[in-house]
């Protein structure tokens, strides 16, 4: 793999389109202000086969040429990546999880942390700020502190109390602030901007959504190098949306699979804006008023890359659902029962779709379906 050249250019501007070589540690375009993406050349891909992958890996690192570093060698990695896709016996038997919860903080946050603070470390960021509901910052403060960098993150005062205890015992500087992720997201822009260190909030860093996209990675080699007829994803923030609709393209452009999946994105009735704007055809995600559900790490009233993610919906031809509070606790209690998988709300979410994606006739029961259980639920027991 040594012979092969670093795919990894560099940065792009969603909106005007300039490129960037990323020799500094960017977050917004510079010139405009929107939202960054990373560029991978796909000639560059095409020249690895899938033979090119370490067989005696486990970790999402495998996927490296799939990723924004400059190098092979120096990741900050806690063997996230390599998780298990389960079959889910509590529903149909075309139905299987891919579950996140074996990561090492216990959710596919994860995969963006280690890209994140890989990338980070190797352009000299010594600090970081992000807003978060609470997994993120668990996240970031485990990979900051094995890189050595300083990790503050801002929190709703209403954040999972287990959440925020691991990110202090982790490390992590933490202020818990009135209002929404929404409102700690201001904070944490503010407190980047006058102190100058990095902001790693969703989208904010162009570093995360790559390292979630190593999701589709690993399901399509689960799948004997095809995609399943469906993904089943809880949206938030929406960067493992993007991440992996953007893997699947990839994937296809230069020949590792032949088709595409659908992506279902699910949210709760209480807070669900990218499926208004979806079902609605809308371009633009409007502000949710009032976001009201259990499943906080959903309750994003207006994800910064609204317009990417239902770029990408429309892309994979996709489905927007809502789901209630009463279905999300009715399928972390079935699962639990069934499959043995203690899953917290924000993730249990995406499987309460399911009867409803039988029912309405949107999905075929002989049809392959990937549930993406984002999160354990170890931290959120008082929600069971």
């Amino acid at each position: 793999m040594a012979r092969l050249v670093q795919p990894y250019k560099g940065l792009r501007c969603n909106d005007c389109h300039t490129f960037f070589d990323d020799k500094d540690s960017l977050e917004r375009c510079p010139k405009c202000g929107g939202l960054l993406d990373t560029v991978l050349d796909e000639d560059s891909l095409a020249e690895y086969s899938r033979q090119d992958l370490d067989s005696g890996a486990r970790s999402m690192w495998r996927f490296s040429m799939f990723l924004p570093v400059r190098r092979a060698h120096g990741q900050v990695t806690a063997s996230e990546g390599g998780t298990p896709l389960r079959r889910v016996k509590s529903y149909s038997k075309n139905i299987w999880a891919k579950d996140e919860t074996r990561n090492p903080t216990g959710t596919f946050k994860d995969r963006g942390a280690s890209v994140a603070i890989t990338r980070l470390s190797q352009l000299k960021v010594r600090g970081l700020v992000l807003a978060s509901e609470g997994n993120a910052g668990c996240s970031f403060a485990l990979y900051s502190k094995m890189a050595g960098i300083r990790c503050h993150v801002y929190l709703p005062r209403q954040a999972n109390a287990a959440k925020v205890l691991l990110a202090k015992k982790l490390g992590a500087r933490l202020t818990q602030v009135s209002g929404t992720i929404a409102d700690a997201a201001l904070d944490a822009a503010k407190a980047a901007k006058e102190s100058g260190q990095y902001n790693a909030s969703t989208f904010v860093t162009p570093f995360r959504h790559d390292g979630k996209g190593t999701m589709a990675l690993e399901v399509c080699e689960q799948f004997g190098w095809q995609s399943p007829d469906y993904i089943v994803y809880p949206v938030g923030g929406g960067v493992g949306l993007v991440g992996m609709w953007k893997m699947f393209k990839i994937l296809e452009k230069i020949g590792w699979i032949r088709n595409r999946p659908r992506i279902v994105a699910v949210q709760p009735s209480g807070c669900a804006p990218v499926v208004e704007a979806f079902n609605h055809g809308r371009e633009e995600v409007d502000a949710w008023k009032s976001p009201k559900t259990m499943a906080n790490g959903l309750k994003i009233p207006k994800p910064l890359a609204g317009k990417w993610i239902l770029g990408s919906l429309r892309e994979s031809r996709g489905i927007a659902m809502k789901v209630s509070d009463s279905e999300i606790r009715r399928a972390m209690r079935r699962l639990v029962k069934t499959d043995g998988m203690l899953l917290e709300p924000s993730s249990a979410a995406a499987f309460a779709a399911i009867p409803r994606l039988y029912e309405n006739g949107s999905v075929d029961r002989r049809e392959s379906m990937v549930v993406i259980a984002t999160g354990s639920g170890l931290k959120t027991l008082d929600d069971f």
